[in-house]
Parts: structure tokens; C-alpha cells; sequence
């Protein structure tokens, strides 16, 4: 029987993010390699269509209404579901990419378990199992009986994967057995974020782009949400008196909950922060392009991350990162090897390294290296897709 996989998402392109890059690596990597491969998600806006084919053949398919509320929220799920039993016979494993307590992934998992599919559930975020307590990704005074109904469901998946060592204890904690966990990091395309090859190639993509030629870039990349810890970042950067650097955010909070996008431009435009550029949401192309022209990464969140994928693909283009000493963060990034760690939430030290970087940015170079060799060496996407492989169609030769 040939491996056919149906890929589950809340979000995808046009929507980037982490999670969509990584179905979107993993998706090209497993057709290349024979498997048939297409993706469900959530139809977001309006104005994006309901079924797309991609360059690289696999199918996408947008469940919508947009919007509506919570109310829209239940008729995606039974339109998913719907959507499931009439495809029935066209993939015989679902992979579940985070979400999995939320409506769209546990209609796919408890439709998943009634066809007798595999289903393949991965946490995408320390705490999505969780909602009350520290550990918690929005902690609760209430858990909807609806919510604990739809945790029951997500148990019945037939394997999960683990990003990092504590999203593995989350799972062992939340009566997950050893032998159905499955350790699997995020991944990255080095050949497609790369270094880049001379200081005229950097002149030109600055220029493409119309970034500052001159000056130190600091990028972040990322959900401008709460618990990537940028309320702190721009408390950091309005203490940095000086005009040799640029802070620029790629990313948006559109479509988020806990969206911080508002909040910060007006921190910027109250507390009168220079020399910050709001960029958007952006093109993975694009992503790639300004990443290469950065000097230095920052990434401070606050909550423990899982592999978190623009650090990956910040230390793959050979730019040195300062990201928060947390879980998910530090198992990638040795301070002082190849990055650098600052104390989560510590706007103070974190002002105090960056401005140690833009300084000596040169003498950082070294560090840079080193993290593009960790990610050839731990994170490459063609390693990672090898794995997969494996594990998808073990039980189907």
C-alpha cells in the first residue's frame, strides 16, 4: 500500500508562520521522495481561494466560513468533518500539526480514529495540552466541559511527536505512553536559507528591499503575540542610544487572539522608539532574503517554545541569535558556542547584549558559524523528511 497523507493545520500559506513553513518543508520533502502528500487547513479570509495546488504538487484545501466567531469555529469543524468522510479513500495517515485540543484538530483526530486511518499528532507548543497551572499556554479559572470532552479525543491519536524534551514530559504527564511518543525537532532548508556569498549580494537584497545599507540590522521573526516577550524586546531597544542599528519585525498579529501588533506601534509611537520597521508578514522567499542581510537574530519569548523554527533558520544563515534561556531555546542555542542566552522577560540584560552585539558585530561572526553548522549538523529538512518517511510508512510496505 502506498503512503498517502493528509497534512492537518489550522493555518497555512498565505499565512506564515512557524508551523506553516515546517508543513510546508516537510510536504515538498515527502512528495520528492514518493509519498502522496496533500494539506486541509482553515479558510481564514474571504479572499483566499478554497482549493490551491502548489509548484511542488501537493493540494491544499481551505475549510471555511471565514470568520463568524465561535459559531464559525464549529462549522469548519463539521465541515472538515464532512470534508473527511466524503475523501475517505484518498490518504490512509493524518498528521495533525499542533492545535490538537482546538476544534479543527480534534475533528480530525476523532474522524481520523473512526475510518481506521493512522493519525499522527505532533505539539507544536509546550503547554497546548494544558489550561490551567503555570505550565498553561493561556491559563483557565474554567475548563469548558467541551474543552476536557475534545483533551479525551487527542489520546486516541496513534502516535505523537515531541518537538523537545519538555513537550515529551507534558506528554508522559498527560498519560501518553513512552512507546507512542516520538522525538522529532523542527527542521530547516539549508540551501535555501543560506549565508550569503559576498558583500555585494548584501548590498543588493538591502537595496531590493530598501533597508538600510550601513546600519547593523537586529531582526525578529515571528507572531507578534504576547509570548514571543516583543513588549519587552521594544522596553530593551528604547534604551539602545544609538543610530549605527535598525530593529526590524517580520511578522504580523493578524488572526491571532493574544496579538501584541496594536500594542506595540503604539509603544513605539508614545514612548517615541527609533529607528524600529514594522515589515509585516512576509513571503518565505522574503523571510529568507532579510534574514541573510541580518547581523544579529533576537527572538525573546517568555514562554517555552518548541523548536523554534526562525531561530533554526536565523543560525542557518549564519547570524548570530539572542534568544531567552528557555525551554525549547536552550535546547538548541549553548550560550556563548553558537548564540547567545539572556533571562526571559529581563528587558535590561537583554538591551545590555544587543548593544554588546551591535558594537563588536564583527567579533560575533564566529558564533554565527557555528550555528549554521548545528543546523546542518541536528536540523537539516533532509534529515527530517528521512525520519518521517520512516515513521509514515512503517507498517505499509
Amino acid at each position: 500500500m502506498k503512503p498517502s497523507v493528509l497534512m492537518v493545520i489550522e493555518r497555512f500559506f498565505p499565512l506564515s508562520g512557524g508551523a506553516e513553513t515546517q508543513s510546508y518543508q516537510l510536504s515538498s520533502g515527502l512528495l520528492r521522495n514518493g509519498l502522496t502528500v496533500d494539506i486541509v487547513t482553515k479558510k481564514w479570509r474571504n479572499d483566499i481561494s478554497e482549493k490551491e495546488t502548489f509548484k511542488e504538487g501537493f493540494r491544499v484545501f481551505r475549510i471555511g466560513p471565514a470568520g463568524l466567531g465561535k459559531v464559525g469555529e464549529y462549522l469548519v469543524g463539521l465541515r472538515l468533518a464532512a470534508f473527511l468522510f466524503i475523501n475517505f479513500k484518498h490518504w490512509n495517515t493524518y498528521y495533525i500539526n499542533g492545535g490538537l485540543v482546538n476544534i479543527f484538530g480534534s475533528t480530525a483526530i476523532l474522524v481520523g480514529k473512526v475510518l481506521g486511518k493512522k493519525v499522527i499528532s505532533k505539539v507544536e507548543t509546550p503547554g497546548e495540552l494544558f489550561f490551567t497551572g503555570p505550565a498553561a499556554l493561556s491559563p483557565k479559572r474554567f475548563v469548558h466541559p467541551l474543552i476536557k470532552l475534545r483533551l479525551l479525543v487527542v489520546k486516541l491519536s496513534s502516535l505523537f511527536i515531541a518537538q523537545t524534551p519538555q513537550v515529551k514530559k507534558e506528554l508522559l504527564d498527560f498519560g501518553i505512553g513512552q512507546l507512542k511518543i516520538k522525538s522529532f525537532t523542527n527542521s530547516v532548508d539549508t540551501s535555501f536559507f543560506r549565508p550569503v556569498k559576498s558583500l555585494t549580494e548584501k548590498k543588493q537584497i538591502r537595496e531590493k528591499y530598501g533597508l538600510p545599507i550601513e546600519r547593523v540590522i537586529v531582526s525578529f521573526c515571528g507572531r507578534l503575540v504576547e509570548r514571543k516577550g516583543l513588549t519587552f524586546l521594544l522596553k530593551a531597544w528604547s534604551k539602545i542610544e544609538t543610530k549605527k542599528a535598525i530593529l526590524v519585525l517580520i511578522g504580523s498579529g493578524r488572526d491571532q487572539s493574544d496579538s501584541v501588533e496594536d500594542k506595540l506601534r503604539s509603544m513605539v509611537k508614545e514612548n517615541k522608539i527609533r529607528n524600529v520597521r514594522f515589515l509585516g508578514a512576509q513571503t518565505r522567499e522574503r523571510v529568507a532574503d532579510m534574514l541573510k542581510v541580518s547581523d544579529i537574530f533576537v527572538y525573546p519569548s517568555i514562554h517555552p517554545e518548541g523548536t523554534a523554527l526562525s531561530v533554526l533558520e536565523a543560525m542557518s544563515c549564519g547570524v548570530p541569535v539572542v534568544v531567552s534561556n528557555i525551554g525549547g531555546l536552550n535546547d538548541v542555542v549553548t550560550n556563548g558556542k553558537n548564540g547567545l542566552t539572556v533571562p526571559a522577560g529581563n528587558s535590561d540584560k537583554l538591551g545590555e547584549t544587543l548593544l554588546e552585539l551591535i558594537a563588536n558585530s564583527q567579533k560575533y561572526r564566529e558564533i554565527g558559524q557555528a550555528g549554521r553548522r548545528t543546523v546542518i549538523g541536528r536540523y537539516s529538512t533532509e534529515k527530517l523528511v528521512k525520519e518521517y518517511q520512516k515513521l509514515l510508512t512503517w507498517g505499509m510496505e
